[in-house]
């Protein structure tokens, strides 16, 4: 198979999973056109791919799934018997059913799943896990990976398509939390947190404003926040942050799927 051209499409609150899908991308060698729908999800267009072009998907694990407000997004990307690599980026916990969802989602779709790669990302409750992934090795195994698919796509005919992890039914989405990263003592209020927000929690006239049902806990106000002016105050995520950190520490490999 003669890949013409590689499209990526990631959704990437704290860019972790952009920087795994682009060097994936740049090890499969070929022209590149990277798609960022963490702030177009909602009004993402339709598009469509031919047989020999390749595309990339990735995003965050949330609770062992696809995250749920990009799912409708996600089926707006048609193929035609068009290959296909998945990648999801977790906190060190499970990536469990994430991934039979999203081939569940493509193959619908008329594409064709040759390759996954489940990533490390540090987790977006607390620095402490998965601390610093992915890391410069982490990208270099991605950049092989790609390099390995388009290996796999140029010298074999058949057989192509691979069978991933996961249970159907999907595990039930994780619960919501009702609390968001608020302003603390440290705010400048520079107004920085709107511009990285995914879902408009924070309210474009206050940033001190903010919808907890819309959050999804990306974190991204909080990692990008210069001053450390941003956190979730009370309790309503310390067991789970206690859990990660005293459970879900143990560095883990990346696992790839070829």
């Amino acid at each position: 198979m003669n890949i013409s051209k590689v499209t990526t499409f990631y959704f990437s609150p704290t860019h972790s999973t952009k920087k795994v899908v682009e060097n994936i991308a740049k090890g499969i060698g070929k022209e590149i056109e990277n798609i960022d729908i963490t702030f177009s999800w909602k009004d993402l267009t339709e598009y469509s791919f031919k047989e020999d072009e390749l595309i990339i998907v990735g995003s965050p694990v949330y609770a062992g799934r696809v995250p749920k407000i990009i799912r409708e997004a996600l089926k707006k990307i048609k193929g035609n018997n068009t290959p296909i690599i998945l990648v999801g980026v977790y906190g060190n916990r499970a990536f469990e059913d994430y991934f039979v969802e999203m081939q569940d989602i493509f193959e619908e779709n008329n594409f064709i799943v040759v390759g996954a790669g489940a990533f490390l990302g540090t987790h977006s409750y607390t620095t402490k896990v998965a601390t610093g992934r992915p890391t410069v090795e982490d990208l270099e195994k991605a950049f092989n990976f790609g390099k390995e698919i388009i290996k796999k796509l140029e010298t074999k005919t058949e057989n192509l398509r691979i069978e991933l992890p996961g249970n159907r039914p999907y595990k039930a989405d994780g619960p919501s939390r009702g609390v968001a990263p608020e302003p603390n003592e440290n705010c400048k209020d520079c107004g920085q947190c709107i511009k990285v927000c995914p879902t408009e929690a924070i309210s474009k006239e206050n940033h001190r404003s903010i919808d907890v049902t819309k959050c999804i806990l990306c974190h991204a106000c909080v990692r990008f926040c210069k001053f450390n002016g941003r956190e979730v105050k009370g309790d309503a995520i310390k067991p789970f942050i206690d859990f990660l950190e005293g459970k879900c520490s143990d560095y883990k490999e990346i696992k790839l799927f070829i």
